[in-house]
């Protein structure tokens, strides 16, 4: 932050732009225009990426989308396009998603996601994917997860040697992050039934700064912290971006992590 408004408190100090981990991935308000500006005004120097999720960058006009974009780069901040933009892509087939990856570059964007979850692909056409996006300067974010749209899972149906094998494989290929969607696992379960020893097998292996965890909710954004440490990326939404960087500062926003966050 370039004029904290209280520079003396000792709050602790996190890396600058661009940063590979501790990053905060933060889903778009649907509202754009000069509240875009306002929010970054105040709190660009936390987002590092805003993602447009869903289909709201094909949704807004041209002239929407590259005022949102320009804004976007006048804070520092890089632009993702969510997945089912080119979930859409991959119905129309190869020219469709090679035309729709040009527009993404004509358009400055910085990164996709693609998700192993909402549409069936094969690995080696995933790798040519990635491998294609990355070639035109497009950083790849693919999902994974257990579950997709409020589907029920059990342990039984958690392919979990599955999902290690293809994480490895897309980073291999060129990803540039994996991330692990939180339905099944933090989300749409009851607490007791949340799955961390299925999150802790299938981020593990990875590097910290190889993977995403999506953590909208405060005791989960938390846990992260507490386990993994401040470094970890997250994804929220706008409205939950105060809270995981109390909590990666150690001031929140779950008691269990007050005071507990240091640095070396």
């Amino acid at each position: 932050m370039q004029d904290p408004s209280f520079s003396i408190l000792p709050f602790l100090q996190r890396k600058k732009k661009p940063r590979e981990k501790g990053i905060n991935y933060v889903r778009a308000p649907v509202l754009v225009g000069s509240c875009i500006d306002e929010y970054l005004e105040a709190y660009g120097h936390m987002v590092d990426i805003f993602k447009l999720s869903g289909k709201q960058a094909a949704m807004m006009s041209r002239t929407s989308l590259i005022k949102f974009i320009r804004t976007c780069k006048d804070h520092e901040v890089q632009v993702a396009l969510g997945n089912p933009l080119m979930d859409v892509a991959l119905v129309g087939g190869k020219a469709v998603v090679d035309e729709f990856l040009n527009n993404v570059v004509s358009y400055e964007i910085d990164i996709i996601e693609i998700s192993s979850i909402s549409r069936t692909l094969d690995d080696d056409e995933m790798c040519q994917l990635i491998d294609n996006a990355t070639t035109k300067g497009i950083k790849v974010i693919n999902e994974i997860g257990v579950a997709f749209a409020h589907s029920e899972i059990s342990d039984e149906t958690i392919f979990l040697d599955r999902l290690k094998s293809q994480s490895k494989r897309f980073i291999e290929a060129g990803s540039w992050k994996i991330l692990l969607e939180s339905e099944g696992l933090t989300e749409n379960i009851d607490k007791k039934d949340y799955r961390w020893n299925i999150i802790d097998k299938i981020i593990s292996p990875l590097e910290l700064t190889q993977f995403m965890v999506e953590a909208d909710d405060q005791d989960v954004m938390s846990k992260y912290i507490e386990i993994y440490g401040p470094g970890v990326n997250m994804m929220v939404d706008y409205s939950r971006l105060l809270k995981m960087e109390d909590a990666r500062i150690g001031y929140g926003p779950s008691q269990f992590l007050w005071g507990k966050v240091v640095k070396y």
